[in-house]
């Protein structure tokens, strides 16, 4: 029910920001956890927005307050805020570095930013969205994600995922950092995009990491227990994970 919750909120954002468009929207996707199968309630919603290249700069201005007047949960959103970029169709045809953006829009307790324009220099997060999108998304509006998106070469999704590792390290809590260290592992074996959760379970059930481990992260992760800082055994099982990541990668 809550996955439907999702969709529908999806399928409505997207609705109001074609007229926001005036016609210039070409396709919408939910992606993230809502399609990987992992989605709790304190979940972002994510998508992604493709727009018409020649789309003017007041349709975007339109656009972004849409997104931003639906970014939380007084905007109707089901979890805990919306995550989105809207991007070109020709930036998302062809995804290439820096992964230019023209809005980011993300939901958070104190209301939302909108960052970037048409000069954005990118955000590198865009390549595992466009990704997990040609992977798994659920066009809410347009044609399948892989009429649209370009595929993303591996060696480049491999040193991301070891980058965004070593970020949760320092930034995340332990569900985040081992989880994730899970799911870069179940891609890394299997070329395969899950959730935090389901890359977790894969990984308990072959042995792809210390079992304590990462049954604690799991139950962090749903909430089950009160989430905690890295511990010991947690920074040395993403480290090596990075490490096997690296080596892939080149």
């Amino acid at each position: 029910m809550a996955v439907d919750a999702v969709l529908a909120y999806a399928t409505a954002v997207s609705q109001e920001v074609t007229v926001a468009s005036g016609g210039s929207l070409h396709a919408a996707y939910l992606h993230g956890s809502a399609v990987l199968g992992g989605w709790q309630p304190a979940s972002d919603v994510d998508m992604l927005f493709v727009v018409d290249d020649s789309t003017p700069a007041d349709a975007l201005a339109s656009i972004a307050r849409v997104l931003a007047a639906r970014s939380d949960r007084a905007g109707g959103c089901p979890g805990r805020g919306l995550e989105c970029s809207v991007v070109t169709a020709s930036a998302a045809a062809a995804p290439y570095a820096p992964w230019p953006y023209l809005l980011h829009v993300a939901g958070e307790p104190a209301g939302c930013r909108i960052q970037g324009d048409a000069d954005s220099p990118g955000d590198a997060d865009l390549l595992m969205h466009y990704a997990v999108c040609r992977a798994a998304g659920r066009a809410v509006y347009g044609l399948p994600p892989r009429d649209v998106i370009g595929p993303v070469p591996r060696q480049i999704i491999l040193s991301y995922l070891a980058h965004e590792l070593l970020w949760g390290l320092e930034h995340g809590p332990e569900p985040y950092a081992v989880l994730n260290a899970c799911r870069a592992t179940v891609f890394l074996t299997d070329n395969a995009i899950v959730s935090k959760i389901v890359g977790g379970e894969a990984a308990l059930d072959r042995g792809f990491g210390p079992a304590e481990l990462i049954t604690r992260a799991i139950s962090q992760q749903r909430g089950q227990v009160a989430a905690q800082q890295p511990g010991d055994d947690a920074v040395e099982f993403v480290r090596q994970t990075v490490a096997a990541l690296r080596q892939a990668a080149d």
